[in-house]
């Protein structure tokens, strides 16, 4: 995983002497509060070291900015810095205050997105993933509106433990406690649960809900008509999975990677294939095909277009 840059603005201040000494020295984190006098001064050091990629040496005086540190604002900057030794160092503990504090302290989805699979993945990798999850259901026993629980739960129940049904038990109760908050509403988060939905064997919900958020954003808007429609042919309903597709073609194309449009391309396929217009079909395939470079996937498409090329006829 790529590891955020740090800003090193402020060591233009710094003399090369005293920098020179500064970093030739590893203080324990109560000496190295005792040895700055701001914020700022602490974070330049470690931000040398972090730049050195020697996160292990940037930790301590990361540490004291974050205790010299003057608003929340400013600790979601060093925690976001000492995620790298703290992946490197390996302990849970630290890892997960860190992860926390920026998932409940900044307002930009896609950080708290960004930080809670980088920590989901560290426990992940170290086998305390159930104990994550006995303690942040623990919470939510205690506080059923514990907003972080339900966050961290949603996402470790649809991506890790792969349990689409309790998934989309958080997912909804992420999605109403966001509701009665006033937030708008997150495409992000309802796909999630359209997905969940589709996958616990309710694909009529999955397929409304993404019908419902398709609209609303112009980039993924093919992409969600693909999910309906597919969701709407699972659901046994062939003329709103045809009406849906139909959609999806007429929005603007899926363009986010090769591997995304050659699913879209191939989703679309399947759904006209199955919903009786072959013809409609073998474009899908044929571009899907272009797509991609990975053989399974390449013949298995082929294999598909030759079948709609023999219902479509002459």
């Amino acid at each position: 995983m790529a590891l955020r840059p740090v800003c090193v603005a402020c060591l233009s201040m710094i003399s090369s002497l005293a920098l020179v000494v500064l970093l030739c020295r590893v203080p324990s984190a109560s000496a190295a509060e005792a040895a700055y006098q701001t914020a700022d001064e602490a974070y330049g050091v470690g931000a040398a070291h972090y730049n050195a990629r020697n996160y292990a040496a940037s930790r301590a005086p990361f540490e004291a900015a974050l205790k010299l540190a003057p608003d929340d604002a400013f600790r979601v900057k060093v925690y976001e810095a000492l995620l790298a030794s703290y992946r490197q160092d390996g302990t849970p503990a630290k890892m997960v205050e860190a992860c926390e504090f920026i998932i409940t302290h900044t307002n930009q989805a896609a950080k708290q997105s960004l930080t809670r699979r980088e920590l989901l993945s560290f426990l992940h990798e170290r086998g305390k993933i159930d104990e994550y999850i006995t303690w942040h259901e623990g919470i939510l026993q205690k506080d059923p509106k514990q907003r972080l629980s339900i966050y961290l739960l949603s996402e470790i129940y649809a991506q890790v433990k792969r349990d689409p049904q309790r998934a989309a038990a958080m997912t909804e109760r992420l999605a109403a406690l966001d509701g009665a908050a006033g937030k708008p509403q997150d495409i992000q988060q309802t796909a999630q649960l359209a997905q969940q939905y589709v996958k616990s064997g309710k694909p009529k919900e999955g397929a409304e809900l993404f019908e419902q958020i398709a609209p609303q954003d112009a980039k993924l808007a093919a992409w969600h008509w693909k999910e309906a429609a597919l969701a709407w042919l699972a659901a046994g309903q062939k003329e709103k999975a045809l009406a849906a597709a139909k959609q999806s073609v007429a929005a603007a194309p899926e363009t986010r990677s090769d591997l995304l449009t050659h699913f879209w391309r191939r989703g679309l396929g399947d759904v006209f294939l199955k919903t009786g217009e072959a013809k409609l079909a073998i474009p899908q395939y044929e571009a899907a095909i272009e797509k991609t470079t990975i053989d399974g996937y390449r013949k298995d498409c082929q294999k598909s277009l030759e079948e709609a090329r023999k219902l479509a006829g002459p």
